[in-house]
């Protein structure tokens, strides 16, 4: 509300007021002013507050979703070019692994595991498989992959025995850490339920 001046004023004191009153307004604008941009100012940060909350709800959603699924690889081995009924030769399997999947086989003839191709701004990656070989089946590593123990570990070829490996990037696939254990089913007998 501006000050009014009262018509009893000298003119001195009119010029006074009015400065007063030109004072007044100029801070009740820039008050004006100020109060606007913050406004402003808080309505965008909660935009992008808002934008970035959603960001990150999506983003566990989606990794929650690629460990929920499971790849599996069915009887590697049976693959029809180049039959070995015909030429006596075994053929070889590439299990192709995808990035951040779980993946499972079972490995019927000589093998090779190939890491995924991925791109510069991929920097942490991981893959994990699980799977049983035969002692008639041979398995190929790449040859990027280093080991705790220095060198690839010995797989159990039982054709039972589950060999699991984990292999692990920070380098956008350049280089890989491999790692190994096993998980031996027991035989459950023909008595127990």
């Amino acid at each position: 509300m501006p000050f009014i001046i009262p018509n009893v004023f000298k003119a001195g004191e009119k010029a006074i007021a009015e400065e007063i009153n030109e004072n007044f307004n100029y801070l009740k604008q820039s008050m004006e002013q100020i109060n606007n941009t913050l406004g402003s100012r808080i309505d965008s940060t909660n935009s992008t507050l808002g934008d970035d909350i959603e960001e990150l709800n999506s983003g566990i959603d989606s990794i929650s979703d690629n460990l929920s699924q499971k790849e599996t690889i069915v009887r590697l081995g049976t693959i029809n070019s180049p039959d070995p009924l015909e030429d006596g030769q075994i053929p070889t399997a590439q299990i192709e692994l995808q990035a951040d999947r779980i993946h499972s086989a079972a490995i019927l003839a000589n093998s090779e595991i190939i890491l995924p191709t991925l791109e510069d701004d991929d920097k942490m990656v991981n893959c994990f498989i699980e799977f049983t070989i035969d002692s008639q089946s041979t398995l190929a590593l790449p040859l990027n992959i280093k080991w705790p123990e220095g060198e690839p570990p010995e797989l159990v070829a039982d054709g039972v025995t589950i060999n699991r490996f984990l292999f692990d990037t920070t380098s956008s696939g350049d280089s890989w850490c491999g790692y190994f254990n096993t998980l031996s089913i027991p035989e459950v007998s023909s008595n127990e339920q």
